[in-house]
């Protein structure tokens, strides 16, 4: 894991931790994962509350390498900038079998050119910048994390955990990887992608009058009747000057940006109250809970219910890969004597 001044402590330690785990539950070596910096000096994490000491400097790392990973945080861009750890990485490269970022780590690889005609996963808020760079990376927005050829790149923070479990999965099987996210009490694979951990509505209200009376009101009342007539009333303008004014300045057209307040009012409700997907439907503006689910899975790529399942605020219920048979019980002190937990 490459390391940097300003780099996010979790990007750097979180994805190292399922290799180490491998080693643990199967009481192997089977991963020797090491942290190091172009120099081996140690690095300031983003914050300032820790220093993260290096295993190694760059030139002491052997001459093949399994997988290098560049881990993301605020410092990524000052990294992104910093010739020599570029360099670094350029000679580095052709050394390893696979190569990866965490989080905004992809800015670091995309600065290095390393990524060039790859699919890139990154922090959804950094991906709509890339994505404005019009560099030679395709940018996945909503992905957890993505393969391209040797390229491993996952979406923010946590997700480099997602990253390095499939890579665990793909070296070791499926049962590995499922103990392992058992002992970190994750699942396996979550249920969809980034999408709906970001805001739906990004920009603030317009500082334009009319529309602003607009949004307030879609916001406020998401039951509402929000009919282009209705609406138009309120904005007291007609209903070809709305639609055509909305779009020019908040880059939305009038129904997608109802259709986001509403998405965002149901998503708080699942997260946040115990209301049925019917209630939640109509609380929301949505109606009925078949719209609402249809909206679901287009949008997020899941439905209510599963959405619910892992934001919900009622975390009695276990996990859909812990659920049913395959809870089992976990003698820690059986794994400690090198005998079998699952």
């Amino acid at each position: 894991m490459l390391v940097y001044p300003g780099v996010s402590s979790v990007d750097a330690s979180g994805p190292l931790e399922p290799f180490g785990l491998a080693n643990f539950l199967t009481g192997r070596q089977l991963y020797r994962p090491v942290t190091v910096s172009v120099d081996g000096a140690p690095v300031p994490v983003a914050g300032g509350f820790l220093n993260i000491v290096p295993s190694c400097a760059c030139e002491d790392l052997p001459a093949r390498i399994d997988l290098m990973l560049v881990a993301g945080g605020p410092g990524c861009f000052a990294a992104a900038e910093d010739e020599t750890l570029l360099s670094w990485l350029r000679r580095l490269e052709p050394r390893c079998a696979r190569l990866g970022s965490v989080c905004t780590g992809s800015t670091i690889l995309v600065a290095s050119g390393i990524a060039d005609g790859h699919r890139v996963a990154t922090h959804w808020l950094e991906a709509i910048r890339l994505k404005q760079c019009q560099s030679a990376v395709e940018i996945e927005e909503d992905a957890i994390f993505v393969n391209s050829g040797k390229l491993w790149t996952s979406a923010g923070m946590l997700a480099g955990i997602d990253l390095t479990l499939a890579l665990i999965e793909k070296d070791h099987g499926r049962q590995l990887a499922l103990d392992i996210a058992r002992f970190m009490v994750l699942v396996l694979r979550r249920i969809s992608g980034q999408t709906q951990f970001s805001p739906q509505l990004m920009a603030e209200a317009t500082e334009d009058p009319r529309i602003r009376r607009v949004q307030l009101f879609v916001w406020e009342n998401p039951t509402a009747d929000l009919s282009v007539a209705n609406l138009a009333k309120k904005a007291a303008m007609s209903e070809r000057s709305l639609v055509r004014l909305f779009k020019k300045v908040t880059n939305t057209t009038l129904s997608q940006y109802i259709e986001d307040v509403r998405l965002t009012s149901a998503r708080q409700l699942l997260e946040t109250s115990q209301q049925s997907v019917q209630s939640v439907a109509v609380n929301a503006g949505f109606g009925t809970a078949a719209t609402l689910r249809r909206v679901f899975t287009r949008r997020l790529g899941v439905c209510p219910s599963s959405y619910r399942q892992s934001f919900g605020t009622d975390h009695g219920a276990a996990p859909p890969e812990l659920a049913g048979a395959d809870v089992v019980a976990m003698d820690l002190a059986g794994v400690i004597n090198g005998k079998s937990a699952w």
